[in-house]
């Protein structure tokens, strides 16, 4: 993420998702019946049997899709979703008051700016060098004030830009059709059928998006991720579904976190030291009492410590027991520390011990951070990003099956979507395109998309633009290990 080149960017998105490496498309609901399946440009409800309804009016760009939390009776989800309100004043009574104060007390400012930019003249500063020592909040709070400003003073303002380098893009941005400010919201989907979808927003806001909802297993709450007040940093949220009462759990946490069994408490990932320490620790709080309303957070427990060189991921199984991955390590240590191959990890559900996850050597990738446990914690589906395999590994065991081999010069861009306890969705060569796909224990592959246009899944799967292929140990031949 590059604050200082895209200020208009909320960020958020690129943080904790990068569009290169494998993303959820697919969001099963509880019963297994249907699912929410982003394919192409549009977002579907679609069946085993490949049936999809027509597509979703979710008010969206496609991209800024990213996760879906279904209601725990399966008549509706909980997704993200951004649109874009033309006007300044129709944002009143949308978002919070105190971001439109935030905006407009910045108003000031925006006119003598741009004339300092402009009287650079031959130094040819941009707007972005200008701005630049900015923080990421300040920066998006920057953008929508010049916006403001052309709203009132359009003539003033695009003479302005005009003289700044690449301030006529941002002039000609501003009078495209269709733009204008970008709220972020989380809203209830509800279904009637799968041809009809009712929606009520759950939080808005211009200058804070919210990601990642995940409801909880138990009572009508719901935890997401939040950009933080100051700008620059996540933090953990969880707010009602019926009155839409919010309280913050933690600050400074990365995107990895995940629900208890009981619905009551939250499992989290939080760098030791600032942003990009590979160093995690990872905690436990209870934020929700047993009749349903909020408890005042404490002091989270910590449940263990990580090391994680990629993306971090953490889920609570069925049993209460905790999966991480992490590199093995003994401190201290020599050096700059072991470059060991990550494994698997399992937090006994009292917190008392961390087991291994006992796989043979070399049965999982080097880049261990795609990996999503079955609904019964039983099983892992692991997917790597530099091949397109597929395995799915027995937790307590070990056991690892390759259920979709690697091929030459493809990468997976898609993460595994669990139906059932025993039957996962994934992506995966079909007759040389990519294509959705049903593993069941015991019966063959099936085809799931074969009936959808090749456009669809297009990009669930990536070819490499040059013939180096992956040699990493989940892409051995072996079928089962």
């Amino acid at each position: 993420m590059n604050s200082k080149r895209v200020f208009f960017a909320l960020a958020l998105t690129a943080l904790l998702l990068p569009g290169c490496l494998p993303e959820e498309r697919v969001w099963w609901s509880p019963q297994g019946d249907v699912a929410v399946v982003a394919a192409g440009d549009s977002v579907h409800l679609a069946t085993v049997d490949g049936h999809r309804g027509r597509a979703l009016n979710l008010s969206m760009e496609g991209s800024l899709f990213k996760s879906v939390s279904w209601l725990r009776d399966g008549s509706g989800f909980v997704a993200q979703r951004t649109r874009v309100v033309a006007k300044w004043d129709e944002l009143r009574g949308l978002i919070p008051v105190e971001e439109i104060r935030s905006v407009e007390m910045l108003l000031p400012l925006v006119i003598p700016l741009l004339e300092a930019a402009a009287s650079l003249g031959d130094q040819a500063k941009t707007l972005e060098d200008m701005i630049s020592g900015l923080s990421e909040e300040q920066m998006t709070r920057f953008a929508h004030a010049i916006r403001r400003k052309f709203e009132q003073e359009p003539e003033r303002v695009e003479k302005l830009l005009l003289a700044l380098p690449k301030g006529g893009e941002l002039a000609s941005s501003f009078k495209k059709s269709g733009t204008g400010y970008e709220i972020s919201e989380l809203c209830v989907f509800k279904l009637g059928d799968t041809e009809f979808i009712d929606s009520k927003s759950l939080t808005r806001s211009l200058l804070r998006p919210a990601l990642m909802p995940r409801m909880s297993p138990k009572h009508d709450a719901l935890a997401f991720l939040r950009l933080d007040e100051d700008g620059e940093s996540v933090a953990l949220e969880v707010i009602t579904l019926d009155d839409g009462a919010e309280q913050t759990v933690a600050r400074q946490v990365n995107g990895a976190f995940d629900w208890t069994p009981d619905g009551r408490a939250l499992v989290f990932m939080a760098p030791l030291g600032g942003e990009g320490e590979k160093l995690q620790s990872i905690h436990r709080l209870t934020v929700i009492e047993e009749n349903g309303t909020f408890t005042k957070p404490g002091k989270p427990a910590t449940l263990a410590t990580a090391i994680t060189l990629n993306r971090p991921v953490v889920q609570v199984l069925a049993d209460g027991r905790v999966l991480f991955a992490s590199q093995p390590v003994t401190l201290p240590a020599t050096g700059t520390g072991p470059e060991l191959a990550p494994r698997l990890y399992v937090i006994a559900a009292d917190g008392s011990a961390v087991t291994p996850v006992p796989t043979a050597p070399g049965d999982l990738p080097v880049n261990l951070g795609f990996f999503i446990a079955s609904p019964d914690g039983k099983h892992v589906a692991v997917v790597e990003s530099e091949t397109d395999a597929v395995a799915v590994v027995e937790i307590d065991t070990g056991k690892t099956q390759i259920i979709s081999p690697p091929h030459p010069r493809w990468q997976c861009r898609t993460m595994p979507a669990w139906k059932s306890a025993t039957e996962l969705t994934f992506a995966a060569l079909h007759e040389g395109a990519p294509a959705w796909m049903l593993w069941s224990e015991g019966k063959p592959l099936r085809c799931i998309s074969e009936s959808w246009s090749k456009t669809k899944t297009a990009k669930w799967l990536e070819q490499k633009s040059d013939s180096t292929t992956n040699s990493s140990p989940i892409s051995k031949p072996d079928s089962t290990r």
